[in-house]
């Protein structure tokens, strides 16, 4: 499961973005996966729950927000998404082909996870202005 990777970054980056907030606790964490992550929103989710235990990250909803993926050829000029690229892509290949003339393909979008929001509530119920997350 690929995902608990995926989402350990995440968690690091969104314990980064709470450091120095004690009175504050998350209740939204928000990621962009690209559809080349081949990741699960399950197991995303549940990896998360188990991550997330203990930290202030705890309780928080995982909103997961999916980016289409696009690749481009090198070699002959060939733009596509994922599926341009045939039904075989549906598990991720070590490397992807061209469907025009066979070369290696250059992912151009939807290729990872991204960490881009973490929404705070003070602990006393208001709410702080986001932190804006890294990426991976």
């Amino acid at each position: 499961m690929h995902e608990y990777g995926l989402v350990e970054a995440v968690v690091g980056h969104a314990l980064e973005a709470c450091r120095g907030q004690r009175d504050f606790q998350a209740v939204c964490v928000r990621i962009q996966v690209g559809e080349f992550a081949f990741a699960s929103r399950e197991s995303l989710a549940t990896a998360f729950q188990i991550l997330s235990r203990g930290t202030p990250l705890e309780g928080a909803r995982l909103d997961i927000q999916e980016v289409p993926g696009s690749a481009r050829c090198e070699s002959c000029g060939f733009e596509g998404s994922a599926a341009d690229l045939g039904p075989e892509v549906s598990d991720p290949p070590a490397l992807f082909l061209c469907p025009g003339c066979g070369s290696p393909l250059l992912i151009t979008a939807g290729a990872g996870v991204t960490l881009t929001e973490v929404q705070l509530q003070d602990r006393r119920g208001s709410r702080n202005p986001s932190s804006e997350g890294g990426g991976r």
